[in-house]
């Protein structure tokens, strides 16, 4: 959601180097300075001192080639923040019925940087399952990318976009709007399949993906649409 329009002065200077925090967390690897640059669009010399800024706040960690990544605080304050919310009470009762309804694993993830984040999972009991765990990344590929960039705002979509990431053009992400799910077969990994639909827990809150995922061969797309659909109408209300 946008944010309010401020009714204090904001220091710029923080807002400056919480874009380069969020630009870290964009990246796969360590980073250097010139690279983040040029993806901020700003000066080498500026981005420097921000860097140096979160290295010494304990936000970043320097390698000795003088290339940049998060620190494991950022990991630390994310699950305070699920903690916080009470997600985890919110949220399992509704993975556990999906996953019971439907034999499969059922997850939920939100949209981190350029890549999908599990932060809950509920296996299923078939012995082929999805393997895919609590903390693992996927890419906007995945039926879960696919809802949540449908459902982004479109400042989000465009700052991705200004760092090259590649995301679908408005006519899919709209058709993923008007059905109010996203699927892929095979196109994540070989062999597996997966459905996702969009969860809001309040409208200042970014929405989540509640997906479902299960070998191809067992996949059945509208049994599964149509079993999320009623679960996220039991548990959150449509």
């Amino acid at each position: 959601m946008n944010a309010p329009a401020p009714r204090v002065r904001l220091i710029q200077s923080t807002l400056r180097c919480l874009e380069v925090l969020d630009a870290l967390a964009a990246v796969e690897e360590p980073v250097s300075v010139s690279e983040l640059a040029r993806r901020l669009g700003g000066q080498r010399g500026t981005v420097y001192q921000q860097l140096q800024t979160l290295v010494h706040a304990g936000w970043a960690r320097q390698t000795p080639e003088a290339k940049y990544y998060l620190s494991l605080r950022a990991l630390r304050v994310g699950k305070a923040a699920l903690d916080q919310a009470g997600l985890a009470e919110r949220l399992l009762p509704a993975l556990r019925e999906l996953a019971a309804a439907t034999g499969e694993a059922a997850a939920l993830a939100v949209l981190e940087g350029h890549e999908v984040l599990i932060i809950q999972r509920v296996e299923s009991d078939a012995l082929v399952r999805a393997d895919i765990r609590v903390g693992s990344r996927m890419p906007l590929t995945s039926a879960s990318g696919l809802v949540l960039l449908a459902y982004a705002e479109e400042d989000r979509l465009s700052r991705l976009r200004a760092t090259g990431v590649a995301t679908p053009d408005r006519a899919v992400l709209d058709g993923i709007r008007r059905r109010g799910y996203a699927a892929q077969r095979d196109t994540y990994r070989p062999g597996l399949s997966s459905v996702a639909v969009p969860v809001s827990l309040g409208p200042d809150e970014e929405y989540l993906a509640l997906s479902m995922a299960a070998p191809t061969d067992r996949f059945d797309e509208d049994r599964s649409v149509a079993l999320m659909l009623r679960v996220r109408e039991d548990f959150y209300g449509g």
